[in-house]
């Protein structure tokens, strides 16, 4: 299609960062913007970005996102004559593309006949196979038979390991790598719940797991005039739970030889496609024989785009806009494309690495984005926002730009230390100690990297500077009791009769065990007291500290401090966050800290400092701790959910004798399926039922 069709208003299909993205180049252009969002996302950043916005239903994606009907009806409603669907949900969905362009709504990306090809696994593989021979592909089967005795077949005769993926989804979903015939069954089962549930389909594929490759992609970009172009590689190797962590452009281990061939045979399958919009062809490459097989090709804009955006000066989103409405990419900068630099792009997860990367959910009690040079954030979060259950727990993506390699590491280090998101555990400190690793900066990757390395199993050791950082949780209360003061303000705080009694008080840090003991006060000469709302350069104290393990004191150690300037922000709720500066021992740094929820606010004290390795410490007030006696568990201990889920499936009825490490329940949270098994024999008791929707720790069964 050669002539131009004006978009007027555009409904992002989506949520989260993508749909802000989407929105600020939609506000660039001048195109008015429609947001749907479900019952969790009503007080998101995205629905208060955009011009408009359509409630679409309950929480869980099957009922709201996933729900063309239901934003075609919005599309309708809003007047919006376009729908960009962002990535995931439905993005790659052939039947809503093809309803959108049946009712006169260009669908921002391409034609439904390209989804349908290329976007299946199975299909694509197919296609290539019969039409471009010249393109490699990875031993596997890709065939209609989906019956489980024939794919159980068909893995042992590919060989082990083997991998099983959802034929119609991406995102490490529907995923499984399996080592063994005796797993198969139970695997396959799982992989076709989970596919069906993300996508829609159940069908998968099964390929040969390589164990040492890497995993690389080609962006590419077409119009409606047959023009395709590609935007060079992103590298992608750095993966957990088949899901991409860090990315990069360009790879370490590219030379001029292999990315031609690479970007040609992406070149080529764009073309056979007749592609229109933004796609990304990704291949497995063999790191010893530097040999690359297709591994599938996705439809959409990638969550990673913004390395490429930084290295080549495009903005992607704008081009998907521009292709959809009849322009000619040839007009561009496309066909003269230069890379400039190195860009490096690491995903902020709410995740415990230390907990096999258990999702994690809970409040954004404090969000402070790194202010250097060439450094972006694509995030849909601010202070306050929930990261729930139902969605991916994504956080942010941080990207950064520099002209080599060595220093885009050195930049994206200094940026994941200084971003604040207090509240909730997160994976920053594990991609910090990634970006460290001496075989990370030689560039020598592989998919495997993570659990070659171990890095996210190291034990958990206090940082050697917990004791003393406790000071500031300390310096913090002191502060928001003295603003708080109605009474006696101009008598100074502590003020007794006993003059060699200080005050105490008492933190447990990082680990439970260990109770921080301080002793302080507040130090003021004859004459010299201030009231706290009048300006003074610093207030000073006097601060003794120990660390008290299994109830076996430590030194006392002293500590000189002065506490400088304190913001305090508070929210809707009275929850208190802010920036604390102060002295200690000589050394003047900045603390954010946000306190608990309003039942915790005195007790639950969250601190970060760029200098604490980027890991907030929860400092829990002494005064306020169940005794370790209330949480002991007998030898039969209650089987609890490690996060909040969903029950999918109650595997065994209540009341049933069951053998160790049998499979009694399957469980979702965040789009990732566990089942629980186990751990004994004995007789079990249900506490829960299928469709119960649960909070962390909550007792799930008993073994007995």
């Amino acid at each position: 299609m050669s002539h131009s069709q004006p978009i007027r208003k555009v409904l992002i299909a989506n949520r989260g960062e993508i749909a802000c993205r989407v929105i600020k180049t939609c506000r660039k252009l001048g195109i008015s913007t429609v947001a749907v969002y479900s019952e969790s996302d009503q007080n998101a950043l995205f629905v208060r970005m955009a011009d408009e916005a359509v409630f679409i239903g309950p929480s869980p994606s099957s009922e709201s996102y996933l729900r063309g009907d239901k934003i075609l009806e919005a599309c309708r409603t809003t007047g919006a004559d376009a729908v960009h669907p962002g990535y995931g949900f439905l993005s790659e969905n052939t039947d809503f593309a093809r309803a959108c362009t049946d009712a006169g709504i260009n669908f921002i990306g391409p034609q439904p006949e390209s989804i349908l090809a290329i976007g299946d696994k199975i299909a694509s593989k197919n296609l290539l196979a019969a039409k471009e021979p010249s393109i490699p592909l990875i031993p596997g089967y890709n065939g209609a038979d989906q019956n489980i005795d024939n794919l159980i077949q068909q893995a042992i005769r590919i060989d082990f390991p083997v991998l099983l993926k959802a034929s119609a989804g991406g995102g490490g979903k529907g995923m499984r790598i399996v080592h063994e015939a005796a797993a198969l069954k139970d695997e396959i089962e799982m992989a076709k719940s989970e596919a069906l549930r993300s996508f829609g389909s159940d069908n998968l594929l099964i390929e040969k797991y390589f164990g040492n490759a890497r995993h690389i992609e080609i962006q590419i970009m077409g119009d409606k005039h047959g023009n395709v172009y590609h935007c060079f590689e992103r590298e992608c190797s750095i993966q957990r739970r088949h899901q991409k962590v860090i990315e990069e452009t360009p790879s370490p281990m590219m030379d001029d030889a292999l990315r031609a061939a690479m970007t040609a045979a992406a070149v080529k399958i764009g073309k056979l496609l007749r592609y229109e919009g933004a796609g990304t062809i990704e291949f497995i490459v063999d790191d010893a024989s530097r040999k690359f097989y297709f591994l599938e090709m996705n439809t959409r804009l990638q969550v990673e785009h913004p390395v490429t955006e930084l290295v080549t000066g495009l903005d992607l989103v704008e081009l998907q806009i521009l292709v959809a409405q009849g322009f000619d990419l040839s007009q561009t900068q496309l066909p003269n494309l230069k890379l400039n630099g190195s860009s490096i792009e690491c995903r902020l997860y709410a995740e415990d690495p230390e907990n096999d990367f258990l999702p994690c959910t809970g409040k954004i009690r404090r969000w402070k984005q790194c202010t250097a040079e060439n450094v972006r954030y694509d995030s849909g979060i601010e202070s306050g926002s929930e990261i729930s259950i139902y969605y991916d727990p994504m956080i942010s993506k941080i990207s950064v730009w520099a002209p080599t390699r060595d220093q885009a590491i050195q930049k994206m280090s200094l940026a994941l230390r200084e971003t604040v998101a207090l509240g909730v555990t997160t994976n920053r400190k594990f991609l910090i100690q990634v970006l460290q690793h001496p075989r990370f900066q030689s560039g020598k990757l592989s998919t495997r990297f993570i659990d070659q390395e171990g890095i996210h199993k190291q034990s958990l050791v206090p940082h050697p500077d917990e004791d003393r950082l406790a000071i500031v949780p300390m310096l913090w209360g002191w502060h928001l009791r003295e603003q708080a003061r109605t009474e006696l303000k101009y008598i100074p705080s502590g003020w007794r009769y006993v003059k060699h009694k200080k005050q105490q008080d008492g933190y447990y840090g990082e680990v439970p065990e260990r109770l921080i003991e301080l002793q302080y006060e507040h130090v003021v000469k004859a004459g010299g007291w201030v009231p706290p709302n009048q300006k003074l350069a610093e207030k000073k104290f006097d601060v003794l500290y120990r660390a008290m393990v299994d109830q076996q004191p430590g030194e006392w150690r002293r500590a000189e401090v002065g506490l400088g300037k304190v913001v305090v922000d508070e929210d809707d709720l009275g929850e208190h966050s802010g920036v604390l500066r102060c002295t200690i021992d000589g050394v003047t740094r900045d603390y954010n800290i946000a306190n608990g929820s309003i039942e915790h606010n005195s007790t639950e004290i969250y601190v970060h400092t760029k200098d604490f390795g980027g890991k907030q410490i929860l400092f829990q007030r002494k005064d306020r701790l169940k005794s370790a006696a209330e949480g002991e568990d007998d030898v039969f201990s209650p089987y609890t959910a490690p996060m909040p889920c969903k029950i999918l499936k109650l595997l065994v009825p209540s009341g049933a004798e069951v053998k160790k490490n049998q499979a009694l329940l399957t469980m979702e949270s965040m789009k990732t399926e566990v089942r629980l098994y186990s751990r004994h024999d004995g007789v079990v008791t249900l506490h829960v039922g299928e469709g119960d929707t649960i909070e962390a720790g909550t007792t799930l069964c008993e073994v007995k």
